[in-house]
Parts: structure tokens; C-alpha cells; sequence
């Protein structure tokens, strides 16, 4: 579809260019987010070129099926191998960052970051002596865990397995922050902190950002990422406020959505995709920390579906399950699934399936069983066991 861009005026979302259907920015999600055609993707390469197109992948130690970050790349591609997510960390590929919660982001991104790095290092760190000793430490030996530094200091160890912070890992985490020192993961995906020259290339670690190419950054990315979204879906991807994005999101174009009194944004050159009128074909299971539904105000708006993670719901008041995957089955959210890979016995348990039309039960019911074989192969399970 061609059109002309023109300057948008300053009317506060009164004037459009361009009327867009609520399907044409499900869709337009779909393709940007490479969850529209059939994955053809099966290499590290791969990967790394999707994962620069998400931005950033958001990060989590739940691992009922896998971790989810893992889900993330296997969702669109059509092989993945979980190695290779580790291999970024090892190749100095991405880099952990508080942004859209815990998550890692491509290397070359870390420039932007350092607002972010030295405005917490003013405002929210206030600096001991077991900084500096473990910054010393870490300095001198290269790279260190939370309990190789509590005992290298003689303090006492720290617990991987518990959220409340010991001393050193709150100071660990917080030079951390800082942009002082660096993160990578082991094999077990417990934090290793390293010297940040060890991590970050001296080009992105010694030039100065400010804060307005940050935002203008991360606004066209969360767009790019998004496709068409409104003013509070950019803020919450890369988890800004509303008003930060808000002067920036003038720079792109604004369009309407036919039943939203929302405006919308986009990137002038994704109007030329649409509209994507082939069907989408593409069938897989997204982690609940998918980047296309984390955002749950638009997840509901955009494919008139409510879905939770129910990890911390009481089980008599769990709707879904424990570990709920949704279903995304030729553009749309068909249902959840709840799973337990169960190494040992290499079974993939199915704990329950929820479907959200049950009439159409039978003509999915194949098509999920497809994607539950497409998982267990990458799981490297045996069996599927449906729970009794």
C-alpha cells in the first residue's frame, strides 16, 4: 500500500493519516514480532538477529518447561538450541539491565544505558567500604559469584535461592547498576560479576548519552518491535513513563484504530506493509514473559483475551494452571496450556488445557499436538503424559 507521509499536526491525536482495523495492528504485531509466518529460522545467527529485532528479551528463574527466555527464541524459530543463549552471554553479545523488568539487551545497546547506569549510582547507591572491597576484589580476580566473594572477604555467604538480599549481594547488585561491574551467567544461570572492561567494548563504555537519545532510541525500537501501539504500549516496553515518550512519539506517525479513541503511533515505513492480507500460519506456545503479550492491557485489546501468570495465585483460585502457555494458533491467542517437563523421567507432563472456543476443540486439538511434539524435541523429552 503506498501513501504519502505527511508532517503531523500538533492537534493531540484529532488529525489522522491513516485508519487502520483492530486485525490489521494484531497483525502488524504478529509479523513484527516473527510470530506471523511458519519459522524457517534455525540458527545462532539467527537468533541474534531476532533478538535484536525484540530489543530486549525479559528474563526469569521459573524453569517449569524451560526458562523463558529460552521459550522466547523457540517460539520463533524453527529450531533453537538453549546453548546458544548461554554462547551470547560468553561472546559478549547482550548484557543483563533493569529495563522491562530484569532483562538482557543486544551489546551495542549498552551506550544508552549509561544515563540510566550513573543517574542510580548518584540517587540510589550510598557507598561503603564493602563496595570498594568488593569492587577490589573483583578487579583482581576477574570475575566473581555472590558466595566466592563472601567468602574471599571472609563475610557471610550469600543464598541463591532466596529474594532477600545479603549485604554483598545488595552491594554486588548494586555496583552492579552502577555500571561498575558487569553480569554474565553460568551454566546454571547463576550470576557471575566480572570486571565491566571484561564485558562491555571500551567504544560503548566512554561515550556520552544523554537522556533525550536514550528515549528517542528505545521509542522507535519499542515501535519497530510493536508495530502500531499507543502512547502507554511504547512507555510499558521498554517501562518508561508515559510522559518521558510523549514529546518523542511527535517525531512518528500517528494513526487511528477504528473503535479506539486512543491515538496510535508508528514508524512512517511500516505503513507500507500494510495490509498484510496473507493469512498468518504460524502455530506455537509463548512464554507468559513473551514480548507480544507482556503487556496485558494491549494483549486484551488488541486479541480480546485475559491471561495472567498464576505462578503466585493460590492453585484453588488458578484459572489457567501454574505455568500457563498461551496458544497462538494462525494469528490468534486459541487458548493456554499448562506444563511440567519432568527431566528425570524426560516426560513432558500436561497439567491442563484450556481452550477459549471448546466448539472448535477438534480442529485444534491436532495442531496443538503438533506444537507439544515440535516442544518435546527441543526439551530433549521422551514422552508426553496428559495428568489424569
Amino acid at each position: 500500500m503506498e501513501m504519502e507521509i505527511l508532517p503531523l499536526s500538533d492537534t493531540q491525536g484529532e488529525d489522522f493519516l491513516l485508519t487502520l482495523t483492530k486485525e490489521d495492528v494484531k497483525r502488524l504485531a504478529l509479523y513484527k514480532q516473527g510470530l506471523y509466518h511458519t519459522p524457517t529460522a534455525a540458527t545462532p545467527e539467527a537468533a541474534r538477529q531476532i533478538f535484536e529485532k525484540l530489543g530486549c528479551v525479559q528474563l526469569d528463574t521459573l524453569n517449569v518447561v524451560t526458562r523463558s527466555q529460552h521459550l522466547i527464541f523457540w517460539s520463533r524459530m524453527k529450531e533453537f538450541q538453549s546453548e546458544w543463549f548461554h554462547q551470547f552471554y560468553e561472546q559478549g553479545q547482550m548484557f543483563e539491565h533493569y529495563l522491562h523488568a530484569l532483562s538482557v539487551l543486544p551489546m551495542k545497546e549498552h551506550v544508552y544505558m549509561q544515563p540510566f547506569l550513573k543517574h542510580f549510582q548518584t540517587s540510589r547507591v550510598a557507598r561503603t567500604e564493602l563496595h570498594d572491597r568488593l569492587l577490589t576484589a573483583i578487579h583482581a580476580r576477574g570475575s566473581l559469584t555472590g558466595q566466592q566473594a563472601a567468602s574471599e572477604l571472609d563475610l557471610p555467604k550469600t543464598s541463591k535461592d532466596t529474594w532477600q538480599l545479603s549485604p554483598v549481594r545488595r552491594a554486588l547488585d548494586e555496583l552492579w547498576r552502577s555500571g561498575e561491574i558487569g553480569v554474565v551467567r553460568d551454566t546454571k544461570f547463576h550470576k557471575v560479576y566480572v570486571r565491566i572492561e571484561d564485558q562491555v567494548p571500551a567504544e560503548l563504555l566512554h561515550q556520552d548519552v544523554t537522556i533525550e537519545e536514550t528515549v528517542r532510541r528505545y521509542v522507535r525500537l519499542a515501535l519497530s518491535a510493536l508495530g502500531a501501539a499507543t502512547e502507554r504500549d511504547v512507555a510499558d516496553y521498554f517501562r518508561f513513563k508515559r510522559e518521558t515518550v510523549r514529546p518523542v512519539l511527535a517525531e512518528f506517525l500517528q494513526v487511528r484504530v477504528e473503535g479506539d479513541a486512543e491515538p496510535y503511533y508508528m514508524l512512517p515505513e511500516d505503513a507500507d506493509l500494510l495490509p498484510l492480507s496473507e493469512e498468518p500460519t504460524h502455530a506455537t506456545f509463548l512464554s507468559p514473559f513473551d514480548n507480544l503479550i507482556w503487556h496485558r492491557p494491549r494483549l486484551e485489546k488488541i486479541f480480546d483475551t485475559e491471561f495472567r501468570l498464576e505462578s503466585y495465585v493460590p492453585q484453588a483460585q488458578r484459572k489457567f494452571g501454574y505455568f500457563a502457555l498461551p496458544i497462538l494458533v494462525g494469528g490468534n491467542l486459541i487458548g493456554t496450556i499448562d506444563l511440567k517437563a519432568e527431566r528425570k523421567h524426560k516426560t513432558l507432563h500436561i497439567n491442563k488445557l484450556v481452550l477459549f472456543d471448546p466448539a472448535k476443540k477438534q480442529e485444534q486439538l491436532p495442531v496443538i499436538e503438533s506444537i507439544l511434539h515440535r516442544l518435546t524435541a527441543f526439551l530433549r523429552l521422551d514422552t508426553i503424559q496428559q495428568a489424569e
